[in-house]
C-alpha cells in the first residue's frame, strides 16, 4: 500500500469521530466523542439549550426538550434562538503495554503505537423554537428545531510520519484503531402541545419527534483486529475502514409541572427511546482496505445499536424576590447501548446477537465468535455501557429588574465502563461549574449568556480494558491508556415575548 493511499485527512480512500450522545454521542460506530447537547449523566453530549435556564421547570421554549408541560406556564407567544459553542481538549497516552505484538509494531516504530494523541475542537449546537397559548390562557403548543447529538473530532497527526513510506497511516496518531476523523448529526424536529389547569397549579404535556442521523466515519483497522503495523515479512498490512450511514427516528416526550404561587415549582418529564424500543437501524455503506489488498467497492450494509430513555427532575424555589434556587436531577438508561454493529444488508436473515454478552468483561476471552445468533456480521463492537446519573444545582440573584445574575455546580456519572473505554466514545465522572445572566434589553427582549467549564476526572484503565481479548469479528485492538479531557461552553440565547 502507498503512502498516497494514507493521505492525511482525506476523505478519498482511505485517509482520512463524540458523541458523542454525546453520543448520543449517538453512538456511531468508531465515531468520535459525541458533543452539543446538554451535560446530562450520559456525558456524551456538552451543550445545554437555554443554559442555566435548561431545567424540567423552564418556562422558555427550550421546555419543549426539557419538558413539554413548560410552554403552558406563560401567556403570549415566544421564540427562542440558542447557540451553544463548545471548545474541546482531550488527549489520550497509550502505553506500550496496549501494542499488540513487537512483531507487527518493530522496534523503532513503537511510537507509532504509543504514545499520546491530542485534540482541540471547536463545535456548535443551535437551537430554535417557538411557542404560544393562541390567546386561550390553558392550552400552548410549540414547535422547535435541535441538534442535541452532533460534533466531529479531528486528532492532531503524528508528525513524526508525515510522508513515511514505510508506515504511512501512522500520521493519523495512536488513537487512530478507534477514531480518525468522524462526524454525527442528529437532528430533532419537534413538536409539543400542554394544557395548564390554572385553580390546582397543573401544567401537562406531550411532545413527538421526528430524528434523522448521520454518521461517517473513519478509523484504522486489520482484519485480525490487531493494531499491527506490518507482516512478519515487511509487508504493509494496517488498513482503513470507513462507514457512512444515516436513518430517521421517532419518539415521544411527557411532563407535568406543579406550581405553587410564583414560588415553588416542581417538574418532572420522561424523554422516550427513539423508536420507543430504544432500537435504530441506519443505512449506508462501508468500505474496508486490508493491507495491500485492492480496493473493493462499497458494501451496503445496516448500522444497529440501541438508545435510552430519559427521566428528568427538577424543583425551582424562590424564597425572596431577589433569589431563585434550583435542582437538577436525571437517569439515562444507558444500560441499553449494549452494541453496536455493522451487518452486510445484502444477507437475508442478517442477525447480531453475539452468545455470553452476560458474563463477557467477567470472561473476555470467550466471547465475540460469531455462532447460531450471527449472521451477516461485518463488523461488532460490545459497548456494555451502565445507567448513568447527574444532579445540578443553582442559584439566580435579581439584581434589579432587567438583571438576573446566576451561577451553577453539577455532577455527572460515567456511562461507559472502563473496560470498553475507547478514544472513539469516551467518557468519564465530571463536574461542572457555570456562571451567567440574563438581561432584559427591552419588554420584548431578553439575552442570556453561560458560561461552563466541565472538568473530566482523569480515567486511566490500563490493565483493565478487555476490547483486544474478544476473539474475531469482535476483537479490536487495546484502548487501554490514560485519557484527559475538559470542555468549555459558552451558551448565548435570545429570547422574545409578545
Amino acid at each position: 500500500m502507498t503512502a498516497a493511499r494514507f493521505a492525511p485527512r482525506q476523505r478519498i480512500l482511505f485517509a482520512r469521530s463524540p458523541h458523542a450522545w454525546s453520543l448520543l454521542a449517538a453512538a456511531a460506530l468508531g465515531a468520535t466523542t459525541l458533543c452539543a447537547t446538554e451535560a446530562r449523566a450520559s456525558g456524551l453530549a456538552t451543550a445545554r439549550f437555554g443554559g442555566e435556564h435548561g431545567h424540567p421547570t423552564t418556562d422558555n421554549p427550550t421546555a419543549i426538550y426539557y419538558n413539554p408541560a413548560g410552554i403552558a406556564l406563560k401567556p403570549g407567544t415566544r421564540i427562542f434562538i440558542d447557540g451553544s459553542l463548545a471548545l474541546r481538549w482531550m488527549s489520550y497516552e497509550r502505553p506500550e503495554s496496549a501494542i499488540s505484538s513487537e512483531v507487527g509494531t518493530p522496534e523503532g516504530a513503537r511510537d507509532a503505537n504509543a504514545g499520546t494523541a491530542r485534540l482541540f475542537n471547536t463545535i456548535a449546537a443551535p437551537f430554535a423554537g417557538v411557542s404560544s397559548d393562541f390567546g386561550t390562557k390553558f392550552f400552548s403548543a410549540g414547535l422547535s428545531v435541535y441538534f442535541p447529538f452532533g460534533g466531529q473530532s479531528r486528532w492532531k497527526p503524528n508528525e513524526k510520519y508525515r510522508g513515511s513510506q514505510d508506515y504511512p497511516g501512522a500520521i493519523d496518531g495512536v488513537q487512530r484503531w478507534h477514531t480518525i476523523d468522524g462526524t454525527l448529526r442528529s437532528m430533532y424536529v419537534t413538536g409539543a402541545f400542554a394544557f395548564n389547569f390554572a385553580k390546582i397549579g397543573l401544567s401537562i404535556g406531550v411532545s413527538g419527534s421526528a430524528i434523522r442521523s448521520e454518521i461517517d466515519t473513519i478509523r484504522a483497522r486489520n482484519s485480525d483486529g490487531t493494531d499491527d503495523l506490518a507482516l512478519a515479512d515487511g509487508t504493509l498490512k494496517e488498513g482503513r475502514s470507513w462507514l457512512k450511514a444515516s436513518g430517521w427516528q421517532g419518539g415521544f416526550g411527557i411532563g407535568a409541572i406543579w406550581q405553587w404561587r410564583d414560588k415553588l415549582w416542581i417538574g418532572a418529564s420522561y424523554t422516550s427511546r427513539p423508536n420507543i424500543t430504544g432500537n435504530m437501524t441506519l443505512n449506508g455503506e462501508l468500505r474496508n482496505v486490508f493491507g495491500a489488498a485492492p480496493v473493493t467497492p462499497a458494501t451496503p450494509i445496516e448500522l444497529t445499536q440501541r438508545y435510552p430513555d430519559i427521566v428528568r427532575l427538577g424543583i425551582r424555589f424562590r424564597p425572596l424576590q431577589k433569589l431563585e434556587l434550583r435542582v437538577f436531577g436525571d437517569f439515562t438508561n444507558w444500560k441499553v447501548m449494549d452494541k453496536q454493529c455493522v451487518l452486510d444488508a445484502s444477507v437475508d436473515g442478517r442477525k447480531c446477537d453475539f452468545a455470553g454478552a452476560d458474563t463477557a468483561l467477567d470472561n473476555p476471552t470467550e466471547f465475540g465468535a460469531e455462532g447460531e445468533g450471527t449472521k451477516g456480521v461485518t463488523q461488532h463492537l460490545p459497548r456494555f455501557w451502565k445507567p448513568a446519573g447527574g444532579v445540578r444545582v443553582g442559584a439566580s440573584y435579581f439584581a434589579t429588574e432587567r438583571v438576573e445574575l446566576f451561577a451553577g455546580l453539577g455532577f455527572d456519572s460515567s456511562a461507559v465502563p472502563l473496560q470498553t473505554l475507547d478514544a472513539a466514545l469516551y467518557d468519564a465522572n465530571k463536574m461542572s461549574f457555570s456562571l451567567g445572566g440574563r438581561f432584559r434589553l427591552h419588554k420584548h427582549l431578553a439575552l442570556g449568556l453561560t458560561l461552563t467549564d466541565i472538568v473530566y476526572f482523569k480515567s486511566d484503565n490500563r490493565g483493565k480494558g478487555v476490547i483486544n481479548k474478544f476473539q474475531a469479528p469482535t476483537r479490536q485492538p487495546s484502548a487501554d491508556g490514560i485519557y484527559k479531557s475538559n470542555i468549555f461552553l459558552t451558551n448565548l440565547y435570545l429570547d422574545v415575548m409578545f
